[in-house]
């Protein structure tokens, strides 16, 4: 695969060579379309193709108040990219997250998606349950424009501390006349292992205005379907560990945690032989996922307009999006229990953090683990909307908007939102992981028996006939959004050089979010090795990570087992119907085995945030220095009111079992059995003065200089804000939970932005920007210990009866050891008949002692550590952006460069083994467009970067490899109305690495594929 990707690139500069040369035997131009009059000679130019775009982008910067980049439509209907976000990552500061290959979010200027907002003309859009915005759901077909705002402005919507994002549709009193275009595509994804080699797309665009042009209507569709697949190679976490002595482990130091290796261990090779302040990891496992996914993405938009008189136009329109999501997952993993006392390692140093090359477990952790998922889901969102405006004088302009939009995430298949069934089988007994600086994980299993000396016995082969039916888990969940906002906005211009903007808006987001799962914990192995031996059939991963270094490893494993899900799961009734089964959490959901989801959510949180704001703004236009000047300044004031509630299980008792000692928290079940719920109800508000200031000169003919200073905020995210008390654990110290906080205050920055432009002629221009941003009331959690949160739930763990056991064990003295086998039988043969007390077993070999406690009311209050978000942070972050856009005069030649540099007050410490307060994402990135659009040619060569960024600051952290990516668009105009096109995405199949504090720490090596689309264009 290697060697193919150097052809792909080879293939590339041949492609681009030939298709500039094919222009000269071309006999169209795209650059102007021709509409002639009937009965008359007289033309409308209208311009469109690469080249127009770049120019009306050029002139959406130069004319901007602040600082505002933009993307047009090159033509109706014809968006640069695919793809929303794949054009914004053209943009100066933007960069781009991508889910199975195809753009999602955005960071803009080093801040994530929950960091910028999104709005459609202007309006809040809903998601289906954060604030970050996925560009996956939306189609570009209908769009005429995108703007960012970099800089805060009175007039514009809150909540983007990176940016604010405007998409614009199309309307059809803004293009009068009538006008179609239908595009049609085929569609294929090299990633594809199952499911269609070529899949298609059809869009489409109607738009006319009648009665002299006071009339107008659009409708703009698109389906599109897509199959896909990605492959991965992953290791779940690296434990992050400080250097210890073997007396520090046996005397349970604080730094001697679980799977700690002592310095000087003879098993561990290169390992330090004394403390040294150092850092080393641990992997915990190897596992190889193989997904395949089917995508169906449905979008349309219906607009009215009505422009009775022509200072009055009223507007209704109407958008639906739909975007269904099938997976079906299969992976192969081995986990590296820490706690083995048998293993062998290998490491390599790299200053103060060591990494292990090689990570071996003789004979612990049994289990070869196999499984299959499904996970469906369907993004939903529909938007109403109404706007007037009217212009009552010359001088005075109105606008009022209204829409009432929602966003809707929900299950889509019998079994929930997701679904994985693991089978196993108990015989494998050495485990080896292998981590390269630059390659995959290896995987390497051995599989057999080992005696009680820990001598191998036997080896086998990967067989069925060894397989057991292991553990389950069915998850659903659904999340909701409304938003229903109500704007009124104006202009009054005193004069031709001074004019004030006002605005008042209220909008009210309710977001809800329901989940719950059924599990079944059966990770050993349910009934015997074999019953599901026919169901059970032989694959390999040979070939699917060709060109990756490590692929081909003899030492990998590469075979495992795929099988029916549905069959497998009515095997897995049958076995517990016949008392082979594991335990069952969530009831065992609807169908009481297990093996289904449940609907009855068990966790149900609703937050409604109501903001009503006012604004005003003023604009001079005046001479500085004889030169023109504009001057904004403005200031808008916003209140918000933030209201949590939530339905959460009731907890009814604590259980201890003693010999392993596991203590369980009981949900309070009603008459029957169903898990009783409580409600709770938490409320916030904040106020927010937010002024903003904008000026820019022109100190020579086309060289424009900017200054800007704003405040600009972003609220917390609801999964912040959200009020449910979650206990995640209960253990002999206490348990652990956390909450959210709808107190939290908007994280708040403070920008200016410095920037010079020159427009040396109509499509070029060089820009060369400095920003800044001091951002207060950064989130970070929190955690408040040894809460009492439930008065009625009592841990028998230094009880009265665990005390006298303790006392009559240990004879008074402290020094004296135990362990709770002995707490377990003192409690058997003393404490049978007490309150709480549960015993079964006879207390002789092969049939021991069982013992169960149930706190009563005479033991202690069970405390928790609950942690929750709260604001205190702060941190700086700055940059400089550099942009280039020129044209070659009339050859059609022409290109785009940008260059990003973002620095941050606080970055990530590797040598420092604790999570940190970082923010995650920053990077530098660049792009390279270069294009060619004449003669009927349209051809555009697109290069877009990323340096390595912070994915995860915590405790082991998460780093993204520097990546890139090519893509391809070639179009060619027969006539007037028809074109061809072919478009290339990841043309050279670069891969996505993810790393730990080392690059030997291999967190994830994902494939890279490219996608191919060929259609053609027709237009009315």
């Amino acid at each position: 695969m290697m060697q193919n990707k150097k052809f792909k690139r080879q293939l590339l500069a041949a492609t681009i060579t030939a298709l500039i040369s094919a222009s000269a035997n071309a006999q169209e131009s795209t650059e102007l379309k021709k509409e002639k009059d009937q009965g008359t000679q007289s033309e409308e130019v209208v311009v469109i193709g690469i080249k127009a775009s770049l120019q009306r982008s050029l002139d959406m910067k130069r004319e901007a108040k602040g600082v505002v980049d933009g993307i047009s439509a090159e033509d109706i209907g014809k968006f640069p990219d695919t793809n929303l976000a794949e054009s914004l990552q053209r943009i100066t500061g933007v960069a781009i997250d991508r889910d199975r290959g195809e753009g999602s979010k955005i960071t803009v200027r080093g801040f994530g998606p929950d960091f910028n907002i999104v709005t459609f003309n202007g309006r809040q859009m809903p998601t289906s349950g954060g604030r970050s915005f996925d560009f996956s759901n939306i189609a570009s077909e209908g769009i005429s424009a995108v703007e960012v705002y970099k800089s805060g402005r009175a007039n514009v919507a809150t909540g983007g501390i990176g940016a604010v994002v405007n998409v614009k549709t199309s309307k059809p009193l803004e293009n009068k006349g009538m006008q179609a275009v239908v595009s049609v595509k085929g569609v294929n994804d090299s990633g594809t292992r199952r499911g269609s080699s070529v899949t298609p797309e059809l869009s489409g665009l109607f738009s006319n205005t009648f009665a002299e042009d006071t009339l107008g209507v659009a409708l703009s569709f698109s389906h599109q379907e897509r199959d896909g697949g990605t492959q991965s190679a992953t290791t779940q976490d690296f434990m992050s560990r400080n250097f210890v002595t073997q007396a520090d482990i046996d005397n349970n130091v604080p730094d001697a945690e679980w799977g700690s290796i002592a310095v000087g261990d003879p098993s561990a090779k290169n390992f330090p032989t004394e403390v040294n302040g150092g850092i080393y990891a641990i992997p915990t496992n190897i596992q190889y996922n193989l997904d395949d996914f089917q995508r169906e993405r449905v979008n349309a938009q219906l607009t009215l307009q009505w422009q009775p008189i022509e200072s009055f136009t009223g507007t209704i329109d109407y958008t639906y999006a739909e975007n269904q999501i099938s997976t079906q997952h299969q992976d192969l993993s081995a986990w590296f229990d820490p706690g083995c006392k048998t293993r062998e390692s290998e490491w390599v140093q790299e200053g103060q953090i060591w990494s292990p090359t090689r990570y071996s477990l003789i004979g612990c952790s049994k289990d070869n683990l196999q499984g299959v998922g499904k996970f469906a889901f369907v993004n939903e969102n529909k938007s109403l909307g109404v706007n007037l405006k009217w212009e009552p004088t010359d001088q005075l302009s109105l606008s009022l908007d209204y829409h009432d939009s929602s966003g809707e995430a929900m299950p889509n298949s019998k079994y929930g939102s997701s679904s994985f069934v693991a089978v196993a089988a108990m015989n494998r007994i050495t485990t080896n992981g292998y981590f390269s600086k630059n390659g995959m994980p290896i995987l390497e299993v051995q599989l057999g028996e080992r005696n009680s000396y820990n001598q191998i016995t036997r080896i086998d082969e990967l067989r069925a006939e060894d397989m057991q039916l292991s553990g389950s888990n069915f998850g659903s969940f659904h999340n909701r959004m409304d938003v229903e906002q109500l704007q009124l906005a104006g202009e009054f211009e005193f004069a031709d050089n001074f004019s004030i903007d006002f605005g008042v808006s209220s909008v009210e987001v309710t977001n809800r979010g329901q989940s719950t799962s059924v599990s079944r914990d059966s990770w050993s192995g349910v009934g015997k090795p074999g019953d599901i031996a026919d169901l059970l059939k032989t694959e390999s991963i040979k070939g699917v990570f060709d060109g990756i270094e490590g692929s081909g490893d003899p030492r990998q494993v590469t075979d495992f087992f795929t099988w029916d899900f549905d069959a497998l799961i009515e095997r897995g009734e049958a076995l517990l119907k016949s008392g082979e089964h594991g335990k069952v959490s969530g009831e065992g959901g609807p169908c009481l085995t297990g093996f289904c989801p449940s609907y009855d959510f068990d966790l149900d949180e609703v937050t409604t945030e109501t903001s009503h704001s006012a604004y005003v703004q003023t604009h001079f236009v005046f001479d500085s220095f004889v030169r023109p000047s504009n001057l904004f300044a403005g200031l808008r004031y916003e209140e918000t009111d933030v209201h949590s509630e939530a339905l959460v299980p009731l907890y009814d008792r604590i259980e201890w079992s003693v010999d392993d000692n596991k203590l369980s928290l009981k949900r309070l079940l009603d008459a029957e059995g169903v898990t009783k719920q409580g409600f709770s109800e938490l409320n916030g508000s904040y106020n927010v003065f937010l002024p903003s200031i904008d000026y820019d000169i022109e100190v020579v003919e086309d060289l424009i200089l900017r200054a800007s200073y704003s405040k600009t905020i972003t609220r917390p995210t609801y999964n912040d804000l959200k009020g449910a008390l979650i206990i995640d654990y209960i253990g002999s110290d206490g348990g652990g939970g956390r909450r959210g906080n709808p107190q939290l205050k908007p994280m708040e920055s403070t920008n200016f932005d410095y920037s010079a432009e020159w427009y040396y002629s109509d499509a070029s221009y060089v820009s060369v920007g400095y920003w800044t941003k001091d951002v207060v009331n950064f989130i970070q959690s929190k955690t408040f210990e040894d809460l009492p949160l439930f008065e009625n739930l009592y841990t028998p763990i230094d009880g009265p009866l665990y005390e006298q056991a303790v006392a009559a064990i240990t004879g008074g003295d402290p020094l004296f050891e135990y362990d709770n086998e002995d707490i377990n039988r003192y409690f058997a043969e003393h404490f049978a008949n007490e309150p709480g007390v549960s015993v079964t077993g006879k207390g002789i070999e092969g049939d021991e002692y069982k013992v169960v406690v149930t706190g009563q009311s005479n033991d202690p209050v069970a405390t928790f550590d609950v942690t929750l978000p709260v604001n205190q942070r702060k941190t700086s972050v700055d940059g400089y952006e550099f942009m280039v856009q020129h044209s070659f005069g009339e050859t059609g030649f022409g290109f785009q460069a940008n260059y990003t540099i973002v620095d941050g007050s606080l970055n990530y410490d590797i040598n420092l083994n604790e999570a940190q307060w970082v923010v995650p994402g920053m990077s530098d990135t660049a792009n390279l467009v270069g294009f060619y659009d004449k003669n009927g040619l349209q051809v555009r060569i697109a290069y877009n970067w990323r340096d390595e960024f912070l994915q995860n600051p915590g405790r082991d952290p998460r780093f993204v490899a520097e990546y890139y990516q090519w893509d391809m668009n070639v179009s060619y105009e027969f006539t007037d109305n028809f074109s061809m096109f072919v478009e290339a995405i990841n043309l050279t199949e670069e891969d996505y690495r993810v790393h730990g504090r080392s690059k030997y720490q291999v967190r994830s090596y994902e494939v890279g594929h490219a996608r191919y689309n060929i259609g053609a264009r027709y237009v009315f």
